[in-house]
């Protein structure tokens, strides 16, 4: 028999049991999240999969991969040879019952990873499109390799459908030990995997783990319920241990913590009972042992590498603040971006032909079209009509431009400026990245001026914001008016705009330049409603030292998020808008 890992676990022989698994249940468990970079580290694990397997070879699906060679379609030669619509297998039809790997998960399209989960859920794809319906089996195990930095990350949808996660970052060449399984063992276990027996302590302590680490999704708990039983047949075992249950712990839940779970202190010690006089000797002391989840989760967090944990928990805190400068809203055009597809149009409009689509479209009418044209001396070997001719769609982002609005005036101004300038500065270092655009009005006395037109530029962000004055009233309705205008101008441009508007909400200042607090409010409310129509998105963020209504009224007449940040630092302020953002 081959030797099994023994209690002191390590990432490599959690990385055997992962390949064991998957070569053993893989299509009940959905596959596997791989977090790991190209390397030979990866390159031998993913080779014990294979062999583990018994397969010859694991396909993979490429980030870039068309809808028609994963999905199939019409099969154009066959299509034209016989006269008829004839289908082809697309890739995951090709890997029925086989474990695929997908390339850069972390990158894949939405329309890519909305397939795989169609194909993880129901284990076949259905085609109706070009003439032909048809239902191909694809009952994969899906091995999602995740090449992403801290703040890339795949696809939610993807990762919550397969049951392992196994995180391999840190692993180096010298970390890999012996190999822990054969391909006989994972067949010795295929016999007896159905029959292995579940205690309900056993299925009640992880479900209560998934509740204390702060997992939502069901998939996660009903997997690690799998791997133990799995594990307990690969060790030819009849019922499931607790070591088993320390696996699935491992494997399934832990790399999906969201939380740290809270540990129940120790009961206090008994007090001391005074010496007693006769004989009677004083009944024993008995120990009461902590939950069964408790030591679970113990003897798993103790196996963990150091910083792993908190590696863990600080993951959907990234997810929800990643880089300011997202990719803009997607906008379909003739012949730029990316390919998403094909459509029936007219290609004197312009746009650009897709050659195969148009064929495949005009493939099944051949033998009608040639018959129609049996009286003509030299008939065209290939006939296509207008109806027949497909265009490339393509989807475009936007560039992203924010726009910080700044209420200059009143005896806080200097703070307030010395908070924007650092915010839009650390939001520039970032979307230098996203290559993505910011940009300045400040508002005081009469007027609200544009000062940074919209720029990549970080020098020129400093030196206009080292000269950014502050005093004087409030033109909150200027301030909003000049608003609407970059926003209306951004849509022109085909540019996704969103603002920030950092104020006390206190308006003195009329439209027609006169100074009155209660005429300074209306029109400001009422340049609030215009500007709130445009597709813009608002975060106001209230900069009062003691926040009052009327910046909040302000906000809900923009139909904008709120916050108030009455000692807000730069970076505080930069880390509300990434969340605002995302």
């Amino acid at each position: 028999m081959t030797m099994v890992p023994t209690e002191t676990t390590s990432l490599w022989a959690d990385a055997e049991w992962a390949a064991a698994l998957l070569s053993l249940i893989g299509p009940k468990l959905g596959g596997l999240h791989l977090r790991a970079p190209p390397g030979p580290v990866r390159d031998y694990w993913l080779d014990r999969v294979r062999q583990l397997s018994g397969q010859m070879h694991l396909r993979k699906i490429p980030a870039n991969i068309t809808e028609g060679r994963l999905l199939g379609g019409i099969d154009l030669s066959a299509t034209l040879q016989h006269g008829k619509p004839i289908s082809e297998t697309g890739l995951l039809g090709e890997c029925d019952k086989q474990v695929v790997i997908a390339a850069m998960a972390e990158r894949l399209p939405r329309n890519t990873v909305h397939y795989l989960c169609a194909a993880l859920d129901d284990g076949l794809i259905a085609i109706a499109r070009d003439g032909i319906e048809t239902k191909t089996a694809a009952r994969i195990t899906l091995i999602a390799t995740d090449e992403g930095t801290e703040d890339e990350w795949a696809h939610a949808a993807l990762t919550d459908r397969l049951g392992l996660s196994l995180d391999m970052t840190t692993l180096g060449i010298h970390d890999v030990d012996d190999e822990c399984f054969k391909r006989s063992d994972v067949e010795r276990a295929l016999a007896n995997v159905g029959s292995v027996i579940m205690s309900d302590e056993h299925l009640s302590a992880l479900a209560s783990l998934a509740l204390s680490l702060g997992i939502d999704s069901p998939r996660s708990t009903l997997a690690a319920v799998k791997v133990a039983r799995a594990a307990a047949a690969l060790k030819q075992k009849q019922a499931v241990e607790e070591e088993e249950v320390a696996l699935a712990l491992r494997l399934c839940l832990l790399p999906r913590a969201q939380q740290i779970p809270e540990m129940a202190e120790p009961p206090p010690e008994p007090e001391r009972e005074p010496e007693q006089t006769d004989d009677t000797e004083p009944p024993p002391m008995t120990e009461q042992s902590p939950p069964e989840e408790e030591r679970l989760l113990e003897a798993a967090l103790a196996q963990l590498p150091e910083g792993l944990l908190e590696k863990l928990q600080t993951q959907a805190a990234r997810l929800r603040q990643s880089s300011t400068g997202t990719a803009g809203a997607q906008h379909r055009h003739q012949n730029r971006g990316r390919p998403t597809g094909t459509f029936r149009g007219d290609h004197r409009r312009g746009g650009r032909v897709n050659i195969l689509a148009t064929l495949r479209a005009a493939a099944p009418w051949q033998p009608l079209r040639r018959r129609e044209q049996s009286d003509q001396t030299a008939p065209r070997r290939l006939q296509i009509k207008r109806e027949d001719i497909h265009l490339t769609r393509f989807l475009q982002h936007r560039e992203t431009l924010t726009l910080f609005v700044v209420d200059a005036s009143g005896s806080a101004a200097l703070q307030r400026l010395a908070e924007a300038k650092g915010a839009v500065e650390l939001l520039l270092a970032d979307c230098y990245i996203r290559r993505d655009q910011v940009a300045l009005i400040a508002f005081r006395d009469d007027t609200a001026e544009l000062l940074l037109p919209p720029t990549r530029s970080l020098v020129r962000a400093k030196k206009t914001l080292a000269a950014l004055p502050g005093g004087g009233a409030t033109p909150m309705a200027a301030a909003l008016d000049l608003t609407r205008d970059m926003a209306e101008r951004a849509g022109k441009q085909g540019t996704t705009m969103q603002y920030v508007l950092l104020t006390d909400g206190a308006a003195n200042v009329a439209r027609d330049g006169t100074r009155n607090r209660e005429a300074g409010t209306r029109d400001a409310l009422a340049a609030a409603r215009s500007l709130s129509m445009s597709p813009a998105n608002a975060l106001i963020i209230d900069t009062a030292q003691r926040p009052q209504p009327r910046a909040k009224e302000l906000a809900d007449a923009l139909r904008g998020a709120y916050i108030a940040l009455p000692k807000a630092d730069a970076k505080t302020l930069n880390r509300a808008i990434r969340a605002a953002s995302t």
